[in-house]
Protein backbone atom coordinates (compact mmCIF):
# COMPACT_ATOMS: atom_id res chain seq x y z
CA UNK A 1 0.00 0.00 0.00
CA UNK A 2 2.95 2.64 0.82
CA UNK A 3 4.45 1.52 -2.04
CA UNK A 4 1.47 2.26 -4.60
CA UNK A 5 0.64 5.56 -2.42
CA UNK A 6 4.00 7.13 -3.54
CA UNK A 7 3.59 5.73 -6.72
CA UNK A 8 0.50 7.65 -7.05
CA UNK A 9 1.79 10.57 -5.22
CA UNK A 10 4.71 10.50 -7.63
CA UNK A 11 2.76 11.78 -11.02
CA UNK A 12 0.85 13.86 -9.15
CA UNK A 13 3.80 15.65 -7.87
CA UNK A 14 5.46 16.70 -11.61
CA UNK A 15 2.22 18.17 -12.88
CA UNK A 16 2.69 20.42 -10.05
CA UNK A 17 6.72 20.71 -11.13
CA UNK A 18 5.28 21.41 -14.14
CA UNK A 19 3.33 24.47 -13.55
CA UNK A 20 5.69 25.56 -11.21
CA UNK A 21 8.30 25.80 -14.25
CA UNK A 22 5.57 27.34 -16.59
CA UNK A 23 4.93 29.59 -14.41
CA UNK A 24 8.60 30.71 -14.46
CA UNK A 25 9.21 30.76 -18.08
CA UNK A 26 6.05 32.77 -18.32
CA UNK A 27 7.68 35.34 -15.69
CA UNK A 28 10.74 35.15 -17.38
CA UNK A 29 9.03 36.54 -20.55
CA UNK A 30 7.35 38.83 -19.42
CA UNK A 31 8.92 42.59 -20.56
CA UNK A 32 11.19 44.16 -17.64
CA UNK A 33 9.34 47.68 -16.26
CA UNK A 34 9.96 50.37 -18.59
CA UNK A 35 10.78 54.19 -17.55
CA UNK A 36 8.99 57.10 -18.32
CA UNK A 37 9.74 58.06 -21.96
CA UNK A 38 12.62 61.19 -22.44
CA UNK A 39 11.59 63.69 -24.97
CA UNK A 40 15.02 64.91 -26.74
CA UNK A 41 15.16 68.76 -25.97
CA UNK A 42 14.73 71.40 -28.59
CA UNK A 43 16.66 74.30 -28.39
CA UNK A 44 16.16 77.36 -30.09
CA UNK A 45 18.98 77.12 -32.67
CA UNK A 46 17.55 74.01 -33.93
CA UNK A 47 14.35 75.44 -34.70
CA UNK A 48 15.48 78.21 -36.15
CA UNK A 49 17.55 76.13 -38.28
CA UNK A 50 14.54 73.92 -39.26
CA UNK A 51 12.44 76.79 -40.12
CA UNK A 52 15.44 77.56 -42.15
CA UNK A 53 15.64 74.59 -44.07
CA UNK A 54 11.96 74.33 -44.73
CA UNK A 55 11.65 77.60 -46.01
CA UNK A 56 14.33 76.74 -48.69
CA UNK A 57 12.57 73.59 -49.46
CA UNK A 58 9.31 75.09 -50.48
CA UNK A 59 10.36 78.42 -51.92
CA UNK A 60 13.04 81.80 -51.57
CA UNK A 61 11.21 84.70 -52.01
CA UNK A 62 13.55 85.48 -54.10
CA UNK A 63 12.46 83.66 -56.67
CA UNK A 64 8.99 86.27 -56.95
CA UNK A 65 11.96 89.32 -56.85
CA UNK A 66 13.81 87.93 -59.86
CA UNK A 67 10.60 86.93 -61.58
CA UNK A 68 9.00 90.94 -61.02
CA UNK A 69 12.54 92.19 -62.30
CA UNK A 70 12.45 90.40 -65.51
CA UNK A 71 8.78 91.35 -66.06
CA UNK A 72 10.02 95.01 -65.69
CA UNK A 73 13.06 95.04 -67.92
CA UNK A 74 10.82 93.13 -70.32
CA UNK A 75 7.88 96.09 -70.40
CA UNK A 76 10.64 98.29 -70.32
CA UNK A 77 12.15 97.01 -73.47
CA UNK A 78 8.73 96.55 -75.18
CA UNK A 79 7.65 99.95 -74.10
CA UNK A 80 10.77 102.53 -74.84
CA UNK A 81 12.90 99.78 -77.69
CA UNK A 82 9.63 98.66 -79.27
CA UNK A 83 6.80 100.52 -79.82
CA UNK A 84 7.63 104.12 -78.81
CA UNK A 85 10.59 103.92 -81.99
CA UNK A 86 7.95 102.55 -83.77
CA UNK A 87 5.85 105.47 -83.92
CA UNK A 88 8.07 107.70 -85.13
CA UNK A 89 7.35 106.27 -88.43
CA UNK A 90 3.66 107.52 -87.98
CA UNK A 91 5.10 110.90 -87.38
CA UNK A 92 7.47 112.04 -89.90
CA UNK A 93 10.68 110.65 -88.34
CA UNK A 94 9.83 113.19 -85.32
CA UNK A 95 10.90 111.22 -81.76
CA UNK A 96 7.58 110.69 -78.61
CA UNK A 97 7.77 113.13 -76.26
CA UNK A 98 8.02 110.00 -74.00
CA UNK A 99 11.56 109.73 -75.64
CA UNK A 100 13.14 113.36 -74.64
CA UNK A 101 14.53 114.39 -71.87
CA UNK A 102 12.57 118.22 -72.22
CA UNK A 103 10.23 120.13 -75.08
CA UNK A 104 8.60 122.93 -75.35
CA UNK A 105 5.27 123.77 -77.14
CA UNK A 106 6.55 124.41 -80.19
CA UNK A 107 8.03 121.51 -80.41
CA UNK A 108 4.79 119.31 -79.50
CA UNK A 109 3.30 121.46 -82.08
CA UNK A 110 4.97 120.72 -85.15
CA UNK A 111 4.63 116.76 -84.22
CA UNK A 112 1.13 117.19 -83.61
CA UNK A 113 1.02 118.30 -87.02
CA UNK A 114 2.87 115.89 -88.58
CA UNK A 115 0.90 113.25 -86.42
CA UNK A 116 -2.87 112.06 -88.07
CA UNK A 117 -5.73 110.57 -86.16
CA UNK A 118 -4.90 107.51 -86.01
CA UNK A 119 -1.64 108.21 -84.83
CA UNK A 120 -3.20 110.69 -82.41
CA UNK A 121 -5.11 107.07 -81.19
CA UNK A 122 -2.21 104.63 -81.80
CA UNK A 123 -0.39 106.93 -79.11
CA UNK A 124 -3.16 107.40 -76.89
CA UNK A 125 -3.58 103.37 -76.97
CA UNK A 126 0.05 103.14 -75.63
CA UNK A 127 -0.28 105.22 -73.06
CA UNK A 128 -3.40 103.36 -71.78
CA UNK A 129 -1.55 100.18 -72.18
CA UNK A 130 1.93 99.90 -71.44
CA UNK A 131 2.61 103.38 -70.22
CA UNK A 132 0.51 102.07 -67.55
CA UNK A 133 1.71 98.80 -66.88
CA UNK A 134 5.25 100.00 -66.87
CA UNK A 135 5.37 101.75 -63.99
CA UNK A 136 3.41 100.08 -62.04
CA UNK A 137 5.59 97.07 -62.70
CA UNK A 138 8.44 99.15 -61.95
CA UNK A 139 6.75 100.14 -58.07
CA UNK A 140 5.53 96.11 -57.46
CA UNK A 141 9.80 95.39 -58.30
CA UNK A 142 11.32 98.53 -56.37
CA UNK A 143 8.79 97.41 -53.48
CA UNK A 144 9.55 93.44 -53.55
CA UNK A 145 13.52 94.01 -53.50
CA UNK A 146 13.46 96.70 -51.00
CA UNK A 147 11.45 93.90 -48.66
CA UNK A 148 13.03 91.44 -49.63
CA UNK A 149 16.82 92.58 -49.28
CA UNK A 150 16.14 95.86 -45.81
CA UNK A 151 15.17 95.35 -43.09
CA UNK A 152 11.93 97.23 -41.27
CA UNK A 153 12.88 100.90 -41.21
CA UNK A 154 13.12 103.90 -42.75
CA UNK A 155 15.01 102.01 -46.21
CA UNK A 156 11.58 100.00 -47.30
CA UNK A 157 9.69 102.73 -46.93
CA UNK A 158 11.39 104.99 -48.85
CA UNK A 159 12.10 102.87 -51.38
CA UNK A 160 7.95 102.19 -51.49
CA UNK A 161 7.38 105.45 -51.60
CA UNK A 162 10.04 106.44 -54.55
CA UNK A 163 7.95 103.49 -56.33
CA UNK A 164 4.76 105.16 -55.99
CA UNK A 165 5.86 108.33 -57.23
CA UNK A 166 7.32 107.07 -60.14
CA UNK A 167 4.01 105.48 -60.99
CA UNK A 168 1.81 108.74 -60.25
CA UNK A 169 4.40 110.97 -61.92
CA UNK A 170 4.83 108.18 -65.00
CA UNK A 171 1.30 108.13 -65.80
CA UNK A 172 0.34 112.02 -65.07
CA UNK A 173 2.98 112.24 -67.47
CA UNK A 174 1.27 110.65 -70.33
CA UNK A 175 -2.37 112.42 -69.90
CA UNK A 176 -0.46 115.81 -69.71
CA UNK A 177 1.14 114.74 -73.15
CA UNK A 178 -2.09 113.85 -74.29
CA UNK A 179 -3.51 116.81 -72.89
CA UNK A 180 -0.93 119.07 -74.70
CA UNK A 181 -0.93 117.35 -78.04
CA UNK A 182 -4.92 117.83 -78.75
CA UNK A 183 -4.24 121.73 -77.20
CA UNK A 184 -1.48 121.96 -80.49
CA UNK A 185 1.13 122.38 -77.79
CA UNK A 186 -0.29 124.12 -75.16
CA UNK A 187 0.56 122.99 -71.54
CA UNK A 188 3.83 121.22 -72.87
CA UNK A 189 6.31 122.65 -69.87
CA UNK A 190 4.31 120.66 -67.36
CA UNK A 191 4.22 118.20 -69.64
CA UNK A 192 8.05 118.23 -70.31
CA UNK A 193 8.58 118.75 -66.53
CA UNK A 194 6.86 115.40 -65.60
CA UNK A 195 8.70 113.95 -67.98
CA UNK A 196 11.81 114.61 -66.87
CA UNK A 197 10.96 114.25 -63.02
CA UNK A 198 10.40 110.45 -64.47
CA UNK A 199 13.72 109.38 -66.06
CA UNK A 200 15.69 110.80 -63.15
CA UNK A 201 13.56 108.98 -60.82
CA UNK A 202 14.09 105.38 -63.18
CA UNK A 203 17.37 106.14 -63.15
CA UNK A 204 17.72 106.42 -59.27
CA UNK A 205 15.35 103.80 -58.75
CA UNK A 206 17.19 101.36 -61.22
CA UNK A 207 20.67 102.22 -59.11
CA UNK A 208 18.97 101.88 -56.20
CA UNK A 209 17.56 98.37 -56.94
CA UNK A 210 21.07 97.25 -58.42
CA UNK A 211 22.43 98.48 -54.47
CA UNK A 212 20.15 96.73 -52.93
CA UNK A 213 20.76 93.97 -54.74
CA UNK A 214 24.67 93.65 -54.17
CA UNK A 215 24.13 94.39 -50.43
CA UNK A 216 22.11 91.34 -50.32
CA UNK A 217 24.59 89.25 -51.84
CA UNK A 218 27.58 90.70 -50.01
CA UNK A 219 25.55 89.80 -46.98
CA UNK A 220 24.73 86.15 -48.09
CA UNK A 221 28.28 85.87 -48.79
CA UNK A 222 29.49 86.59 -45.60
CA UNK A 223 27.07 84.73 -43.43
CA UNK A 224 27.72 81.59 -45.29
CA UNK A 225 31.64 82.25 -44.80
CA UNK A 226 30.58 82.07 -40.88
CA UNK A 227 28.94 79.04 -41.08
CA UNK A 228 31.75 77.60 -42.89
CA UNK A 229 34.00 78.69 -39.74
CA UNK A 230 31.45 77.47 -37.09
Amino acid sequence: MSQKKKQKKGPVGHPARAGSQRQTTGQDKRPADVGPVRHPGVSVHQVRQDLRASGQQQGSPGMLVIALIGATLFMFFYLHIMVLPQMSALSGGLPMPDHRFTYDAAELAQLDGAMNEAAHGQLNWVHKTAGVIFPLFVFLCVSAVAAWCLPRGWGRWLSYTAGAVFAVVDIAENMLIESALDAGGAGAGLASVFTSARWVLLVAIALWVVLMLLGKARRSVTERKAQIIQ
